[in-house]
């Protein structure tokens, strides 16, 4: 028990943790939620700007045409002249040839001065037209197009035109920024809506399970500080109800640490004084023990048996108390023996009846002043159970040999043990179904049975009485298991 509940320690020390709301779940679904638009607007930017540029393209061509057929067209149309000077300048179309066969109709004529790139609308693929956006945005300055191609609007001529690429790239650039700024509004209207939606369902909560933990943080004793679920179904109702149940088990081992520490403390305060009592009545057998009365000289040893593992015991205070049990001292012991010792002190004043099965013979290796105390609780804590159901009852013990362990057995025909006591019978102050009872005969028993390499287990237990199994080492000898 000292080792997870001095870890514990640290809990109630620790300041709880300042909640920043840069650093909580409002900012991240923002930012998750305007990210993801983002980056889905980032996936569809470079085919719309190719989109873009594809019109555009197209739209030269158009414009092209209309050139070509005002040139070529009669003067009574009235399409001569400065209209159609002002539509090659808003286009910045430097030439336009109609193209027949292998023959070539120049309609506007012009040498541009700079690089020029060929570009066919007929043979653009998506490869072509995305490759040919990036190479729109870092087009140097006074470059021109060669498009080559027939207008939408009449497929049976082809026309070749020359135009600057400078207004191809301002037109992309321009539509860059449109298509940034309303990816960003989109982006960041998309996140605010994700996150009011999921504020009162999963922030909110989240926010108020963390203040909990920092409020059972500062106080884990304190139970008016503990988390109510909210009876939600879901991940974080069910992460209510957990934290619910550990509060209820730490604040249980902190307040069971501190009853252990006065209890240590009060046990070692009274062992100090009883051992001078008890060196006093050690006198008293001893001379008692040279009467002449027979019936004193057969009770005297008995006496000064027990007196003595009653100092022992002042002497070492309690186990869960301030001191440890002292590691074990081996002998070997006739097991029958030990148990005509445990029984006749264990019911001492309670009238129940006790017998036991095991061979004379019978030896093991154990600790003689660990197996008695082992011994006399299980077999009181029978009686007294016996005793305060108001029914009779017996007490039995048997062994059964498995190799070199032996499974000793003490059944009782007694009331049973709650189920409330059975999920806590080796606890210390949380196993006793008797009344009066302290909780730690059980909880000693299996600390002296586990120090001497065996252990104490509830084989069984139910309305017509209970079966405690103690597990020990045998001296290994003749002894068979028909024999038990």
């Amino acid at each position: 028990m000292n080792a997870p509940l001095d870890s514990l320690e640290g809990i109630s020390s620790t300041a709880a943790p300042e909640f920043k709301p840069n650093d909580g779940l409002t900012a991240r679904l923002l930012t998750i939620g305007a990210g993801f638009i983002l980056l889905t607007e980032a996936l569809f930017f470079l085919p719309t700007m190719a989109s873009l540029r594809d019109e555009w393209i197209i739209n030269r061509l158009n414009t092209a045409e209309i050139v070509a057929l005002a040139v070529t067209a009669p003067d009574s149309y009235g399409l001569m002249g400065g209209r159609t000077s002002e539509l090659v300048r808003a286009a910045e179309i430097q030439s336009v040839t109609i193209l027949q066969d292998d023959a070539r109709l120049e309609v506007l004529g012009g040498t541009p001065k700079g690089p020029i790139i060929d570009i066919n609308p007929e043979a653009q693929t998506i490869g072509r037209s995305l490759s040919g956006v990036l190479e729109a945005y870092a087009a140097p300055e006074g470059r021109y197009l060669r498009i080559v191609g027939r207008p939408q609007t009449n497929a049976a001529i082809k026309l070749e035109v020359i135009v600057a690429e400078a207004p191809l790239k301002e037109s992309l650039l321009r539509s860059t920024w449109q298509v940034l700024l309303a990816s960003l509004a989109l982006s960041l209207t998309i996140g605010a809506l994700i996150y009011a939606a999921l504020a009162d369902g999963f922030v909110r909560p989240m926010r108020r399970l963390t203040r909990a933990i920092g409020r059972f943080s500062m106080a884990p004793t304190d139970a008016s500080r503990a988390l109510i679920p909210s009876g939600r179904s879901d991940e974080i109702g069910q992460a209510e109800v957990a934290f619910s149940a550990m509060q209820d088990t730490v604040r249980q081992a902190f307040i069971q640490k501190d009853r252990l520490a006065q209890l240590g403390l009060a046990v070692s305060k009274i062992s100090h004084d009883l051992r001078h009592s008890l060196g006093a009545a050690q006198l008293v057998s001893e001379r008692l023990a040279s009467v002449d009365d027979p019936v004193v000289r057969a009770t005297a040893p008995r006496l000064e048996r027990a007196l003595q593992r009653a100092v022992n015991l002042a002497q070492s205070t309690l186990a869960f108390g301030k001191a440890q049990e002292r590691p074990p001292e081996r002998e070997l012991l006739y097991l029958s023996d030990a148990l005509d010792d445990a029984a006749e002190e264990a019911l001492a004043g309670l009238n129940v009846p006790w017998q036991h099965d095991i061979p004379t013979d019978l030896e093991i290796e154990i600790d003689g002043e660990h197996l008695h105390r082992i011994l006399t609780n299980l077999i009181r804590n029978a009686a007294q159970a016996i005793v305060q159901s108001g029914k009779p009852g017996t007490i039995r013990a048997y062994a059964v040999l498995e190799g070199e362990r032996i499974d000793l057995h003490v059944v009782d025909t007694g009331p049973g043990l709650p189920k409330r006591v059975q999920d806590n019978l080796f606890m210390p102050f949380a196993g006793s179904g008797l009344t009066g009872g302290t909780g730690l005969g059980l909880a000693i028993a299996r600390e002296l049975a586990r120090l001497n390499g065996g252990d104490i287990l509830l084989a069984s237990t139910c309305v017509e009485g209970t079966d405690f199994v103690v597990r020990l080492s045998a001296e290994k000898s003749d002894l068979t298991d028909e024999d038990i």
